[in-house]
C-alpha cells in the first residue's frame, strides 16, 4: 500500500503521497486522490487500487478532519476487503478499516460504526492469530469497554476484560504496552464494580490501575492522567467502604498528578485541583478538620485563577465553592458562610441553560441551601425560593434518573415546613403536596432502596397528621421495601449495618395498626420489620433452593438480575464525586436506562417464577393466617412498646404498650391494651437494664461479681408482673397449678426486647410471679416457631468445654464441672462427646456440631456492639463467631444449651433485631435453646445443667420438646438454693425457640 499505482493506467510518475509525506503540501495529496481516483474508475474492482485510495483519504482526513474524507476511506477500505484479493494482505486492511470506523465513531457516536470496529478486529484476530500484535487485541477489549459504556450489555464488558487480560499477557510488551494494558483492565473492572456492586471488582480494578502508574514512566503524558483516575478509583472504595486509608490515598495520588502538571500548565491541571478540593472536602466531613475545609477552598481558588472564570466547568467549579462555603457555615455557623454559598450556586446556575444536563443539580443545592437559611431567617422569601429551586430541580430530572427521588423527597420537606410554619398559607394544600412528594419518592424505581425506605416513613409520619388510614398505605410500602434495604444479597455484616436504619419501624406501625384496630396487619407488618436478617436466613434461602432444584436456568437469572439490580441501584448518588479525564463511566442517564431494562427483566422473571405449581407465593411475606399458627405448643404473646424519639413523632403518634395474643387452635388475634405501662415507666426501666450493673463484663462468664439488685430489681420485676404480664395471665384466665404448668412464649418488639417477663413477679413475704401460673420461653420471631420443632427424641450430644482459654481470659473451673454433671447423667446411654480446651478449636467444633444433635457450649462468650457479626463464643484457637454459626444451615437438631454470658442479650440500637447467639443458633437449625440474658456466675451454671438434664433424659434419650420445662424447674431448683432476692444470678438464664 505504500506504492502508488503509474498510470490509469500510468497517469503520472509521481508518487505524490509520498512527496506530501516529505513536504506536507496538501496540493500534493490533493493530487495523489485525484489520480488514484482515475484509476479506480478504470479497475473498480482492483483491491489494491482501492486500498491505496483509502489510505490516502485517511491522510487528508488527519490533516483537514473533514468527516467526507473519513467516509471515503471508509468507503474504499471496505470494498477492498470485499474482493477478497489472495494477493493483499487483507489483516492490514481489516486493521485499518476498524480505525477508521473507531474515528468516525468518536465523531458522530453511530453505534454502528463502533460494531463494525469491532468486527473488523475481531475478524482479523481470527484470521491471523499468531500475527496479532497486543496493541491489535488492546484496541479490540477498549472498543468493548466504549460499547459497555454505551449499551450496558455485560457481555461486552467480559470480553474488554478477556481482550485486555491477554494483550497484557504477551511476553514481547515493552513496560509502556503493558501499562497500557493493565491499565485498560483496570477500567475495565472498575466499571465490574459500577455495574454489580462487587468489592473484589473494585479492588482489581485499583491493583491493575497501580501497576500501570507503577510503569507509566515519570515524564510521559499519560501518567498524569492515570495517577488522576486512580485517585478517583481509591475514592470510590471511600465511598463505600468509609475506609479513611483509601482517601488518604485518593490525596496523595491527586497531589502526584498536580505536582506533574504545575511545570507545565498541563490542562488535566484545572481538573486535579478540583478533585483535590472534593477530596479535602470529603477528608473535613470524616475528621472536622478545618485546615482541610480550608486547603479545599485554596485548591478551589486555583483552579479559578488558571481559568479567570472562563472554562467549560466553571459551574461544576462553582458548586464545588458552594459545597464548601456550606460545610464551613455547618462547621462555624457564621451565616455570611451561607450566603457566600448560595450566590456561589446562583451564579453556577445562571451560566446554565435548561438543556443542560448540571441544571438539575445545581438547582437542588442551591434551594436545600436557601432552604437552610429560612431556619435561621424565618423570611418567607427564602423558603418559596427554596421550594421554586427544588420544583425546577425535579421537573428538569428524568423519570428515572437516580437522583429524581431524593430531590422529590426534599421538596416534600420544604412544603411540610410551609404547611407547619406560622406563615400564612393553605396548610391542608402544602401538606397534600408534601405527601403526594414523599408518596412519589417512595415508589421511584431508580432510587436507592434505603432512600425509597426513609421516603416511605416520612410520608407515614406525615399523613399521620391527617389520619391513620391515611398513613396506612404509607406504612404498608415501607414494610415491603425493608428485604430491598436489607438485602439478602449483601454480606450478613452489611445487613447488621443497613438494618440500624430501620430504626423503630416494627414498634411504630404495628402501634399503627393496633391503634386501628387491625390486628392482622399488626402481626404481618411486625413479622416483615423485626429479626429480619434471621427470617431471611430461615424463609428466603430454601425457596431459591427449591427453585433451583425445579427450573435451574430460570433461578439463575433471577438471582443474576437480582444481584444486578441491587448494584445498579446501590450506586449511591455520592454527594461529592470526583472529575475524571481520559475515561467516560457510565452518567446517571445511562445507568437510568440500564435501571429501567433490569427492572422489567426482574419483574418479568418473578412472575414466571410464580406461575409455577407451588411457587405461588415465592418470596411473599406471610400472612396473619399462617402466623397464627405459630401458637402449638402454647399461647404466643406479643409485646409491643413504641417510645416515640422526639418531640416530632410525639406530636404524631403517641407512646403505646400493647399485647397481642396467638392461642392454640384460634384464627383471631386477641388485643390487651397495656395503658398502665406508661411512658416514664418503661423509661425507667430500660435505662435499669441499660446498666452496667445488669450487663456486667461483656467478656467474662461470671468472675465480676454483680453487686447491684435488691429492691432496685424487685421494684422493676414488681411493675412487669402488675402492669404487663398479670393482664395476659388474667385474659388466658390462668391460675397457679403445681402440677401441670402451661406454656406460654413471648415475642417482644423493639423496647420490650430487654425485658426479663419470664421472671416478672412480686417477691418477698407475699411472693406472686408469672413461673407460678406458667413456663416460659422467648421467641425472636413467629418464623421461627413456625419453621421449625425439636425432634421427638435426641440421640447424641456434643459438650464443649473451654476451662482454660488463650488470650488473656480468666479460668472458668465450673465448665468442667458441668461437663462431668452431663457425662453422668449421659454417659453410656447416648453418644456423648466432649471437646475441651486445645481440642475445641473452631473448625473442629462447627464439624462436629454437623454429626451430633445436640451441643453444649461451657465457655467464655462475648456481645461486640460495635459489629454484631463478631459476638462469638472463645475457642483455642479463635472465636467461633454469629458468621460461621449463621453459615450452617444444620438439620435435625435438637437443643443448644449456651452456658456462657450474655448470649441471649440483645444490642440497645437495634432493638429489633435478634442479635445475638442465641438467636444465631436458632438461626442455624437449633431449634431449642437455652441462653443467658447477662453474666452468669461459674457457680450457677453448673448447677443449672445438671438439673436441666437430669430433666429431659427419659428413656435412654433427650426429649428436646421439654427444654424449657426443664430449665424451668432447674430455675426454681437454684431460687430454693440460693434465695428469690438473688435476682441476677437465676433471672438471666432464659429458653429460646420451641
Amino acid at each position: 500500500m505504500s506504492q502508488s499505482p503509474a498510470t490509469p493506467e500510468d497517469p503520472s510518475t509521481i508518487d505524490y503521497l509520498a512527496r506530501f509525506r516529505r513536504s506536507g503540501d496538501i496540493n500534493d495529496l490533493n493530487k495523489d486522490i485525484e489520480y488514484k481516483t482515475q484509476a479506480v474508475l478504470l479497475k473498480p474492482e482492483d483491491s489494491y487500487l482501492l486500498a491505496l485510495l483509502g489510505e490516502s483519504h485517511r491522510s487528508r482526513f488527519k490533516q483537514q478532519n473533514a468527516l467526507t474524507d473519513l467516509e471515503h476511506a471508509i468507503k474504499y477500505f471496505t470494498l477492498a476487503v470485499s474482493y477478497d484479493p489472495d494477493d493483499m494482505d487483507v489483516y492490514e486492511l481489516l486493521a485499518y478499516l476498524s480505525l477508521c470506523h473507531h474515528q468516525r465513531f468518536h465523531l458522530l457516536g453511530d453505534i454502528e460504526d463502533l460494531n463494525q470496529d469491532i468486527a473488523c478486529k475481531t475478524r482479523a484476530i481470527s484470521m491471523e492469530p499468531d500475527r496479532t500484535k497486543p496493541f491489535i487485541i488492546l484496541g479490540l477489549g477498549r472498543s468493548h469497554r466504549v460499547r459497555f459504556q454505551r449499551l450496558g450489555d455485560l457481555d461486552d464488558l467480559e470480553k474488554s476484560i478477556e481482550y485486555c487480560t491477554r494483550a497484557a499477557s504477551f511476553k514481547a510488551n515493552d513496560e509502556l504496552g503493558l501499562a497500557d494494558s493493565l491499565d485498560s483492565l483496570g477500567s475495565a473492572y472498575i466499571l465490574r464494580f459500577q455495574r454489580l456492586d462487587d468489592l473484589g471488582e473494585l479492588d482489581k480494578g485499583i491493583g491493575y490501575q497501580t501497576r500501570a502508574a507503577s510503569l507509566t514512566p515519570h515524564g510521559h503524558h499519560i501518567l498524569m492522567d492515570r495517577l488522576n483516575i486512580l485517585a478517583a478509583s481509591f475514592n470510590m472504595r471511600y465511598n463505600r467502604l468509609n475506609d479513611l486509608s483509601d482517601l488518604e490515598k485518593s490525596i496523595e495520588y491527586s497531589i502526584h498528578a498536580l505536582s506533574l502538571t504545575a511545570p507545565t500548565n498541563h490542562p488535566l491541571q484545572v481538573t486535579v485541583l478540583v478533585n483535590l478540593s472534593i477530596l479535602n472536602l470529603l477528608r473535613f466531613l470524616r475528621l472536622k478538620d478545618p485546615n482541610d475545609l480550608e486547603r479545599g477552598m485554596e485548591y478551589n481558588a486555583c483552579a479559578f485563577s488558571l481559568t479567570g472564570g472562563h472554562h467549560p466547568d466553571e459551574a461544576l467549579r462553582l458548586k464545588h465553592l458552594g459545597e464548601l462555603c456550606y460545610a464551613r457555615f455547618n462547621l462555624f455557623h457564621d451565616l455570611s458562610d451561607l450566603d457566600m454559598a448560595i450566590e456561589s450556586v446562583s451564579c453556577a446556575v445562571s451560566l446554565l441553560s435548561d438543556g443542560d444536563e448540571d441544571l438539575g443539580d445545581q438547582l437542588d443545592h442551591l434551594g436545600g441551601y436557601v432552604h437552610a437559611r429560612w431556619y435561621f431567617s424565618h423570611n418567607l422569601d427564602d423558603l418559596n425560593n427554596g421550594i421554586e429551586c427544588k420544583s425546577r430541580a425535579v421537573a428538569l430530572t428524568p423519570e428515572y434518573h437516580t437522583n429524581r427521588s431524593r430531590r422529590v423527597e426534599s421538596l416534600g420537606k420544604s412544603y411540610l415546613c410551609k404547611s407547619l410554619s406560622d406563615h400564612p398559607c393553605d396548610n391542608n394544600q402544602m401538606l397534600r403536596l408534601a405527601l403526594d412528594c414523599f408518596r412519589q419518592a417512595s415508589h421511584a424505581e431508580a432510587n436507592l432502596p434505603l432512600m425509597k425506605f426513609k421516603s416511605a416513613c416520612s410520608w407515614a409520619k406525615t399523613a399521620l397528621r391527617v389520619s391513620i388510614e391515611e398513613a396506612f398505605e404509607a406504612y404498608q410500602v415501607a414494610i415491603e421495601l425493608v428485604p430491598h434495604v436489607i438485602w439478602l444479597g449483601s454480606t450478613v455484616s452489611q445487613r447488621y449495618r443497613d438494618v440500624r436504619e430501620l430504626r423503630n419501624l416494627a414498634g411504630e406501625a404495628v402501634a399503627v395498626a393496633i391503634k386501628a384496630r387491625d390486628y392482622n396487619r399488626a402481626l404481618e407488618w411486625l413479622e416483615q420489620s423485626q429479626s429480619i436478617i434471621m427470617n431471611q436466613s430461615m424463609m428466603l434461602r430454601p425457596p431459591l433452593e427449591s427453585l433451583r432444584s425445579v427450573e435451574p436456568t430460570l433461578a439463575e437469572n433471577l438471582q443474576k438480575v437480582t444481584m444486578e439490580l441491587h448494584a445498579v441501584a446501590s450506586r449511591d448518588q455520592v454527594q461529592y464525586d470526583m472529575v475524571l479525564s481520559s475515561i467516560s463511566l457510565n452518567s446517571p442517564d445511562k445507568m437510568a436506562d440500564i435501571h429501567r431494562q433490569l427492572a422489567k427483566e426482574h419483574a418479568s422473571l418473578l412472575s414466571r417464577v410464580r406461575q409455577l405449581p407451588g411457587f405461588e407465593s415465592f418470596l411473599k411475606p406471610k400472612q396473619a393466617s399462617e402466623l397464627v399458627s405459630a401458637a402449638r405448643t402454647g399461647p404466643v404473646i406479643v409485646i409491643n412498646i413504641y417510645i416515640p424519639y422526639n418531640i416530632q413523632e410525639l406530636e404524631v403518634l403517641e407512646y403505646s404498650c400493647d399485647a397481642l395474643i396467638l392461642q392454640p387452635g384460634k384464627s383471631e388475634i386477641a388485643h390487651i391494651a397495656l395503658p398502665n405501662f406508661d411512658l416514664r415507666t418503661s423509661a425507667d426501666i430500660l435505662f435499669h437494664f441499660d446498666s452496667s450493673a445488669i450487663r456486667g463484663n461483656p467478656i467474662e462468664r461470671g468472675i465480676r461479681r454483680l453487686t447491684k439488685a435488691g429492691s432496685d430489681f424487685a421494684s422493676v420485676l414488681a411493675t412487669l408482673w402488675k402492669d404487663v404480664v398479670k393482664p395476659v395471665i388474667d385474659f388466658l384466665g390462668y391460675e397457679p397449678d403445681p402440677k401441670e404448668l402451661p406454656h406460654i412464649t413471648w415475642c417482644t418488639v423493639g423496647a420490650s426486647s430487654f425485658l426479663p417477663l419470664h421472671a416478672a413477679g412480686i417477691y418477698g413475704t407475699s411472693k406472686i410471679c408469672v413461673s407460678d401460673y406458667a413456663i416460659s420461653s422467648y421467641t425472636p420471631s413467629l418464623t421461627s416457631l413456625i419453621s421449625s420443632s425439636p425432634p421427638p427424641k435426641a440421640a447424641s450430644i456434643l459438650a464443649i468445654c473451654q476451662e482454660r482459654t488463650p488470650g488473656g481470659h480468666s479460668n472458668l473451673p465450673g465448665a468442667a464441672q458441668e461437663l462431668k454433671h452431663i457425662k453422668e447423667h449421659f454417659g453410656g446411654t447416648i453418644s456423648y462427646t466432649e471437646l475441651k480446651n486445645e481440642e475445641a478449636t473452631v473448625e473442629v467444633v462447627l464439624d462436629a456440631m454437623e454429626r451430633y444433635d445436640c451441643v453444649h457450649l461451657a465457655c467464655h462468650a462475648h456481645q461486640n456492639i460495635h459489629d454484631p457479626t463478631k459476638s462469638g463464643f472463645f475457642l483455642h484457637d479463635g472465636t467461633l463467631n454469629l458468621v460461621s454459626i449463621m453459615r450452617r444451615l444444620f438439620t435435625n437438631k435438637g437443643l443448644a444449651f449456651l452456658s456462657a454470658c450474655q448470649t441471649a442479650m440483645g444490642d440497645k440500637n437495634l432493638p429489633n433485631e435478634t442479635v445475638h447467639l442465641a438467636s444465631s443458633m436458632l438461626t442455624a437449625g437449633y431449634p431449642s435453646v437455652i441462653a443467658t440474658m447477662w453474666s452468669v456466675s461459674d457457680r450457677d451454671a453448673p448447677f443449672v445443667a445438671d438439673h436441666v438434664y437430669g430433666q429431659i433424659l427419659k428413656d435412654s434419650k433427650m426429649d428436646c420438646r421439654n427444654s424449657a420445662k426443664a430449665l424451668h424447674y432447674a430455675i426454681r431448683a437454684l431460687r430454693q438454693e440460693i434465695g428469690d432476692e438473688k435476682f441476677l444470678r437465676w433471672v438471666p438464664f432464659v429458653h429460646m425457640g420451641s
